[in-house]
Parts: structure tokens; C-alpha cells; sequence
């Protein structure tokens, strides 16, 4: 996919994918289902996108999740006395997995290229004395493990409590404090306290709803929340990330977005996670802003 950056015409291929790290890996994928290894068992659930043939013959999963999408099965256990809960290491994370409602287990692997971005935009920020990150729709806590590992006062926001439940086994008590409420409320409320941040992180879904009758629709919602991006953002904001899992939404229309009102340029680019054997399952698209003007190249991530 070619990607045209706003102000210089340059046309790339780019893209981020998380391949095997520590306890998890991408075994294979197919016909609408995807297996991963989560540290001593194998999951098998739906992967709508996953439209080719399955490159292994035989799946052998511990759990397998009934529904052809999320949200219309159950966990159903290949053998007897499997945990439905226990830890694992990624990109040298401790995270929970937790086989909840609707075929979720606490942990999106793709999120990892943002937990590695946010520890790359961090590093070395030891002149900036209260490191502040604004995590928005912040779910299970991977992004704000990082941004805390990284040395950052986090403020993370999601309105569902199973989500924050999740966070704060993941995150822990220190360099994090954690809001239940919805998203524009709470941004709209620090707009009006003048409070900024030297980062802020978002992975918006399609469609929420929260307390108080309020509803979040991406297709209506997110332009205004990006918009409010200049007035949340430190004068040495260190980036923005901004990610989405929305049918028919592009990364260049999130960077086109982001570079409407932010002096600088968005990087656009597909997430995905890849098998050892080199097949990616793609797992949503995103943008990043860093201040500058140099596409970030890094050889951490995969280019195609």
C-alpha cells in the first residue's frame, strides 16, 4: 500500500508487524480463525479477516472459542482443568490473559509495536521532570505498563470496568491512575482544566457505549477528539498514537486527520502479527506524530 505524506510527496511501503516475542506467537491462521501460543496453551477464536487456507494441517488448540465472531460463543475446553486465567510475558511484559465474554483474552498482540514505540519516543526523557501520558480508551493496560516502565505518570481512561479490572492487575499500583468514564467527557473536561501531556495514546473502537447514556461512533467522534489534540499536548510533546480496528478507515486518513491540525508530520501504517512462517494476519492500521519531520525507518519493525 502506498502511503503520500502531506507536505513532501514521498511515497513508501510501510508496515509494523509483531512477530513471535517471549510467551506468545501467531501459530497460524485461516478460514476465519486464527491458533496462537499464550505461554503454555494454545487458543483457537475467530479472525474474520483471516480469509486463506491454514498453512497447518492439524490445530491442536487447549481452548477453542465456538462463535464465528466475537460475542456469539463460548470457551470450550479441549481438556479437563484448564486455568481460564494466567500470565504471560511479551515484549518483556508481564500481562494476564483472561478468557472473557465474547472470545476476548485480555491481550492484543498488534498493540505490541505500540508498547515498543512508546518506549523508543521515552527514552532518555529524564529532562522532563513530570513525564506526564494520556492514555485514551486505554483498555487492559499493555500501553500504559510501557509508558510507566518507560518512567511516565500515566492517566488512563476506558469506560467498561472489565477493561480497567484488567488494567490494574497488568499495571499495578504505582505510575498509573485510572478513570472510568467516557473518553470526550473526560477530554473535554481537562481542556477546560488547561491540563497537557507529553503523550497521548488512543485506540478507538467502532462503537461504545458508557454511563450516562453516552455513546461514542468513531465515524462521527473521532474528528472532533483529534482536533483536540493541539490543545492536550505539551510545547516537547514526545507523540501522539493514534490506532484503529474500523472496517474501511485507512491510516492515511488517521494521519490526514492528525496532520489537519498538528504542525509536523503523521506517519501512516498497517499493524499486523506475523507467523514464523512469514504469513500476516493484518490487525488494523495506525499513525504516529513525533514532532518532526524524518520518517522513522526503524529496522525494529518490519518494512513490506
Amino acid at each position: 500500500m502506498n502511503h503520500k505524506y502531506l507536505d513532501n510527496n514521498y511515497e513508501m511501503n510501510f508496515s509494523r508487524y509483531v512477530q513471535e516475542t517471549d510467551d506468545y506467537a501467531l501459530l497460524d491462521f485461516g478460514a476465519g480463525r486464527k491458533l496462537e501460543r499464550f505461554g503454555e496453551y494454545t487458543i483457537e477464536r475467530p479472525a474474520p479477516h483471516a480469509n486463506n487456507k491454514p498453512q497447518l494441517d492439524n490445530w491442536q488448540p487447549d481452548w477453542v472459542y465456538s462463535g464465528l465472531r466475537v460475542a456469539d460463543g463460548e470457551w470450550l475446553p479441549q481438556q479437563n482443568n484448564l486455568p481460564t486465567d494466567w500470565r504471560v510475558a511479551i515484549a518483556g511484559q508481564m500481562m494476564h490473559c483472561h478468557l472473557g465474554k465474547g472470545g476476548q483474552i485480555g491481550i492484543y498482540p498488534e498493540h505490541v509495536t505500540c508498547w515498543r514505540w512508546i518506549h523508543e519516543r521515552l527514552d532518555g526523557c529524564d529532562f522532563i521532570t513530570d513525564l506526564k501520558v494520556l492514555n485514551l480508551f486505554a483498555g487492559t493496560g499493555g500501553a500504559t505498563q510501557a509508558a510507566v516502565l518507560a518512567g511516565a505518570q500515566v492517566t488512563h481512561v476506558d469506560a467498561q470496568t472489565s477493561q480497567l479490572e484488567l488494567a490494574r492487575l497488568n499495571v499495578g499500583d504505582k505510575g498509573a491512575r485510572f478513570i472510568k468514564e467516557n473518553v470526550m467527557s473526560y477530554v473535554e473536561r481537562m481542556l477546560r482544566n488547561g491540563e497537557r501531556y507529553h503523550m497521548v495514546i488512543m485506540d478507538p473502537p467502532s462503537f461504545g457505549r458508557a454511563a450516562k447514556g453516552k455513546v461514542w461512533d468513531i465515524r462521527c467522534d473521532l474528528d472532533p477528539l483529534i482536533k483536540y489534540l493541539p490543545r492536550l499536548v505539551t510545547d516537547d510533546c514526545r507523540g501522539i498514537w493514534v490506532s484503529l480496528h474500523t472496517q474501511d478507515m485507512s491510516a492515511e486518513g488517521i494521519a490526514d486527520l492528525i496532520n489537519q491540525v498538528q504542525p509536523g508530520i503523521a506517519h501512516p501504517f498497517n499493524l499486523g502479527v506475523q507467523t514464523e512462517q512469514g504469513k500476516v494476519l493484518e490487525s488494523g492500521v495506525a499513525a504516529t506524530w513525533q514532532g518532526n519531520t524524518e520518517i522513522d525507518l526503524s529496522e525494529k519493525y518490519t518494512a513490506s
